[in-house]
């Protein structure tokens, strides 16, 4: 009888158990599918030894930066003020129109290429887009600018200040769902992307900056104008290669990681020429160049940015008085055309199509420092457009109207976060992994830049501490000001999944 009894028992906890269970299941909320999103767009930029181990991505609406005065908006994040970027193609061999597909950074230069007959090498993940008037004949020049930092609604945002571009809008092929696909969205890989038409786990560059585990120090990405960092071939070096050298490439860029990505290897590969180059360099004021890979035309030699400075020291009350602040103001536009226009001007246009590439960089540097609803970003791009139009005139004088335009963006930018709490600093960050894990030697974290969203550990602290990179991971997560944390072997076992 007791035997019965238990068995009863049993089973009626056995019911009971299972019903709450099924309870239990039913309410628990399913998984947030943005969060397989964002790991395979990590996994789209994972290169072996230069991926951080810990890959973050904020909240919606959360800043992570520096804590810096000129940087309290920041980018890197998969949130679409991050990532909605323009692209769009102009000009004679282009079918204008709106297009709704999908469409990536790694489809520019691709679609360049084949207006010029032309393809990506086989490392190419991007490919043509649909925008190609197939009896066109191939243009003599084509033009593109990287708006650095500019977000796809500027473009409605901003009309009224930028009538050159809107018309060139709405006279070519606009893509309204352009996006960034990849992790982290900054400048350095975005132009990497851009330039080479693949994905970052192809071309090698992960951030601003890498990490050197080996010596155990940072440091950037195209240091001094070094296009060894790029794992592959550029639009400017398969054009320079397939016509030996005959074909013209012109670079130039405001920031070292965005000109060099631009203009490729240059002279520093196999078979490869120097080609003209121009960086601005910002403790100089000039334009300079690495002469091993490129050369820079004689005529820049004049141009001093000091002379844009105001006679009082000040832009809407901002004081401007060295070469690295005039960038963060609508001064700078016209020092970076009055440098680009000289290079197109004092070229010879002949029978090979020349490739012409620019990074234009002001509304990067404004937006970090004012933020995207700014009157001086609003001002920037408007002084940004009315040089845009000078740069078009003096390609239109060399070819008349045959040239193709494409221009896009790296990234975009942060707005003002709805709470002054929601901005959050790196340094707090890495003191807060330390406090919980690290208290003694607080040695565990090695480096983190916030817009590269990939913190570097010391792995064989990690191990004499018994953690795991998991544990940093959910630790991150559980702060409310973090959407996702992945480990680089979430990372690298996703990577070795995507087409």
């Amino acid at each position: 009888m007791r035997f019965k009894t238990t068995v009863v028992a049993f089973l009626l906890c056995a019911v009971v158990t299972t019903a709450q269970n099924r309870s239990t299941s039913a309410v628990r909320p399913k998984p947030d599918p943005r969060r397989a999103q964002f790991l395979d767009m990590f996994a789209r930029a994972y290169f072996p030894g230069r991926t951080g181990q810990i890959l973050i991505v904020p909240r919606e609406g959360d800043i992570i930066t520096l804590n810096d005065p000129d940087v309290p908006y920041m980018h890197g994040s998969p949130w679409g003020y991050d990532v909605e970027i323009p692209i769009l193609f102009a000009g004679g061999a282009i079918r204008a129109g709106t297009y709704p597909a999908p469409a990536g950074q790694q489809d520019v230069a691709a679609t360049i290429a084949a207006a010029f007959g032309t393809s990506m090498p086989a490392t190419a993940t991007g490919r043509p887009l649909p925008v190609l008037n197939p009896t066109a004949p191939h243009p003599r020049a084509a033009l593109l600018i990287v708006l650095d930092g500019t977000r796809r609604d500027y473009f409605d945002r901003y009309a009224a200040e930028m009538p050159a571009l809107s018309k060139l809008r709405r006279a070519g092929a606009w893509f309204t769902h352009a996006r960034v696909n990849y992790l982290p969205s900054n400048t350095a890989v975005g132009h990497s992307t851009i330039s080479t038409a693949t994905d970052p786990r192809v071309h090698g560059i992960t951030g601003n900056n890498l990490y050197d585990r080996v010596n155990r120090k940072r440091r950037d990405s195209f240091d001094g104008w070094r296009p060894q960092d790029l794992m592959a071939l550029t639009l400017g070096d398969v054009w320079q290669l397939e016509s030996a050298g005959r074909a013209p490439v012109i670079a130039q860029g405001s920031s070292v990681p965005a000109s060099t990505a631009l203009a490729g290897h240059g002279a520093c590969q196999l078979n490869g020429n120097p080609i003209m180059m121009a960086g601005y360099d910002s403790v100089s004021g000039r334009w300079k160049t690495n002469a091993e890979c490129y050369t820079l035309p004689a005529e820049l030699a004049a141009l001093d940015a000091a002379a844009l400075w105001p006679a009082d020291g000040q832009w809407m009350g901002h004081k401007i008085d060295t070469p690295s602040a005039v960038r963060r103001s609508a001064l700078f536009p016209r020092f970076e055309v009055d440098a680009f226009v000289k290079l197109i001007e004092g070229h010879s246009f002949g029978a090979e199509p020349v490739l012409l590439l620019l990074n234009y960089k002001s509304a990067d540097y404004v937006g970090h420092k004012y933020g995207p609803a700014s009157p001086e970003l609003r001002a920037t791009l408007g002084e940004m457009d009315r040089h845009f139009a000078r740069i078009l005139a003096a390609l239109e004088s060399k070819v008349g109207p045959d040239y193709l335009v494409a221009v896009t963006a790296d990234h975009g930018m942060a707005g003002e976060p709805t709470d002054p709490g929601r901005r959050h600093f790196s340094t707090d960050i890495v003191d807060a992994l330390h406090a919980k894990f690290d208290p003694d030697r607080r040695a565990l974290i090695t480096s983190y830049e916030p817009e590269n969203g990939q913190i570097f550990v010391d792995e064989p602290r990690l191990a004499e501490l018994k953690l795991t990179l998991r544990d940093l991971a959910a630790y991150l997560e559980s702060q409310p000001f973090v959407f996702a944390a992945f480990t680089e072997d979430e990372a690298r076992k996703r990577s070795a999944t995507l087409r």
